[in-house]
């Protein structure tokens, strides 16, 4: 078991796992969060969402959530990365961030990423904050860059690399309760498989 970021092994401690751990990831308008509270809901699990202490950050300077990103101090990354950490060696969460499967590692039971088209993900976000697409577009390219930029930084990762997950779940068409429904099969299905491995090794 394990973390796949270096700076957090050191926080690992070998307990009993009191249930699933399962991380949702994805880019930012992704629909990463309803598609976390789905699997929770389907598996009676907690929801904690890593980019809660940035908000709250914003909050705090009364700037938005982008401004934040670009000033957020090392220290509150580490304790977000910390805290997705703990839950995910205590099992029983459904962990989202764009971190979440990186901080997680093999404590996971389950790594799922959020796929969605850019073009959606802006207009998605042109909706939900109010903006037009051209200043959504801007709004998304920075975001992602900034996310790129400060992983790589911190952690020496990319958060580009996709081969650490397990599940991908296309979210581009409407229609929430279809991705829903289809995202927990598939979450149940690899689960199974999963157990069925295990128990035969």
């Amino acid at each position: 078991m394990g973390t796949y970021i270096k700076y957090l092994k050191k926080f690992e401690q070998p307990v009993k796992k009191r249930g699933l751990t399962i991380t949702v990831t994805g880019l930012s308008g992704s629909g990463k969060s309803t598609i976390a509270e789905a699997i929770a809901k389907a598996f009676k699990l907690k929801t904690f969402n890593a980019g809660d202490l940035q908000r709250k950050f914003a909050r705090q300077k009364k700037i938005t959530l982008d401004q934040a990103s670009k000033i957020l101090p090392k220290e509150i990354d580490y304790q977000m990365d910390k805290a997705v950490l703990e839950k995910a060696i205590r099992g029983g969460y459904v962990l989202t961030g764009r971190l979440s499967a990186w901080t997680a590692g093999d404590w996971a039971d389950c790594k799922v990423f959020v796929d969605c088209q850019k073009r959606i993900r802006i207009i998605r976000i042109a909706r939900r904050d109010n903006l037009t697409i051209k200043e959504a577009t801007k709004k998304v390219n920075q975001r992602d860059q900034a996310d790129i930029k400060r992983y790589r930084k911190l952690y020496k990762i990319n958060v580009n690399q996709r081969s650490i997950y397990d599940l991908f779940i296309k979210n581009n068409k409407p229609g929430r309760e279809k991705i829903k429904k289809e995202t927990v099969k598939k979450v149940k299905d690899y689960l199974n498989n999963l157990d069925t491995k295990l128990k035969k090794e």
